[in-house]
């Protein structure tokens, strides 16, 4: 369906958390409140517990092209720990590792923002004939802790070769279009405080479970197609002093750099998404370009999650026009309880809106779907330009605001807020009761 006004719905929520710690650690910058190091192979909690990559002959679409998950065939890619790798060490030299360009995994180049020194990974990780000729995909994870944001970033070492016409010259080495990712972070604090997820990924979908030792696993999943983003504008260095959204409006503004697999980045409830505490974990996932996403906000009043976006009007030939995209995901009990509204008809009365400083609007494609099985409501725009457009996913207000013992009406459920100690959790049924050692909150 195209309508000149896109909008999507959207209203978060995720279950008020306490702040987890292991005494058993020490800590250094990249552990806050709300998350702790995560690094394979030194720690048996709060830490990466796979990769897997789709089987792309087993995958299943529909007729506009969205995924069946149900058909998708998870591969593990096999990590080989870095044995030069120094647990909560944050620097090396040069001298202390000399970097071998037979071991690209081992360690890239000094980051000019940092201290000092080269960035050392714990892994690399080899997923076994994925490329499109049969060979090997290798790539490293780069995660990081920044206050309430948890960051995941691949980076390949081995994948397509890309000639993208960037101007110096450079090719990269990226995941192939269209292929699919799962990641499981085996953490309690992880899965207790993921709320708002962003990512560069096609079909998101967050899920939980349980590893055999009872500690929680979080699974974000999505399929990846390299794009090109941030913006330079002819003529003119690279100014990092400058505002990127200010310099993405140039109207000849062109891409600088690309992604080469997925970045994905996860928020607790707080700030502007604090009204929506003791809702679902993980309840909505909001997913486009990399590199294009702004600030998330939570509208309460109009019932909208607004999403500033910014790119480049072209890709690097300066030719091509740059085309936008984004795909939301909501779990059911989120438009249950915000919107007092099944999510299996929600697809009859979202809309999405794009709009641009100027007052104009954008046509763009977008379609929406429930999944039943999954209790998920996906709504997905596409083709909208830029360079600094605001995406917003709407639905009517409920009647009555956000509260956490309000009936949920047409499905005869109601909810309640239990307490045990600082630690909260909603219980939701027709006739709720809090668990053992819980008290209901007054």
């Amino acid at each position: 369906m195209i309508r000149k006004s896109i909008i999507m719905a959207l209203a978060l929520v995720l279950t008020a958390v306490a702040t987890p710690f292991s005494n058993s650690e020490e800590y250094y910058s990249s552990e806050t409140n709300f998350w702790v190091d995560c690094s394979l192979g030194f720690r048996s909690t709060d830490c990466v517990e796979s990769v897997e990559f789709s089987d792309p002959a087993s995958e299943k679409r529909d007729a506009n092209g969205q995924l069946d998950y149900s058909s998708i065939v998870w591969k593990k890619t096999v990590p080989s720990l870095n044995q030069k790798f120094v647990y909560k060490k944050t620097s090396y030299t040069d001298t202390d590792f000399p970097m071998d360009p037979t071991k690209p995994c081992e360690a890239i180049p000094p980051n000019p923002n940092g201290p000092n020194g080269v960035y050392l990974h714990d892994a690399c990780y080899t997923a076994s004939g994925l490329l499109p000729d049969g060979n090997d995909l290798v790539f490293r994870l780069m995660i990081n802790g920044r206050g309430p944001f948890f960051d995941i970033y691949q980076w390949v070492d081995q994948g397509v070769k890309r000639t993208w016409d960037r101007a110096d010259g450079w090719s990269a080495q990226t995941v192939p279009d269209g292929s699919t990712w799962r990641i499981a972070l085996k953490s309690n604090s992880v899965a207790a405080n993921a709320g708002a997820i962003t990512a560069n990924m096609k079909n998101p979908l967050i899920t939980f479970g349980k590893s055999g030792d009872g500690v929680a696993l979080t699974y974000i999943q999505g399929t990846v197609f390299p794009n090109q983003w941030q913006c330079l504008i002819p003529g003119q260095p690279r100014d990092f002093r400058q505002d990127q959204r200010e310099v993405c409006k140039h109207p000849e503004s062109y891409a600088e750099t690309a992604s080469t697999g997925f970045a994905i980045q996860l928020m607790p409830y707080v700030f502007q998404f604090e009204k929506l505490k003791g809702f679902p974990a993980g309840g909505i996932f909001v997913s486009g370009p990399t590199g294009s996403l702004g600030q998330v906000q939570y509208n309460q009043d109009e019932g909208a999650i607004v999403v500033p976006m910014s790119g480049p009007h072209f890709l690097f030939d300066r030719k091509t026009l740059n085309k936008g995209w984004m795909e939301v995901s909501i779990k059911g009990d989120v438009i249950r309880r915000a919107f007092n509204l099944e999510p299996s008809v929600a697809g009859q009365v979202a809309r999405v809106e794009i709009s641009y400083e100027a007052g104009k609007s954008d046509v763009a494609t977008y379609n929406s779907r429930y999944l039943k099985e999954l209790d998920v409501f996906e709504i997905r725009a596409y083709n909208f330009g830029f360079s600094s457009p605001t995406v917003s996913v709407k639905m009517p207000p409920a009647k009555k605001s956000i509260g956490n013992t309000a009936p949920n009406k047409g499905t005869n459920r109601a909810s309640i807020t239990c307490v045990k100690g600082k630690v909260q959790k909603v219980v939701t049924g027709k006739a709720p009761k809090c668990p053992k050692g819980y008290s209901i909150k007054r």
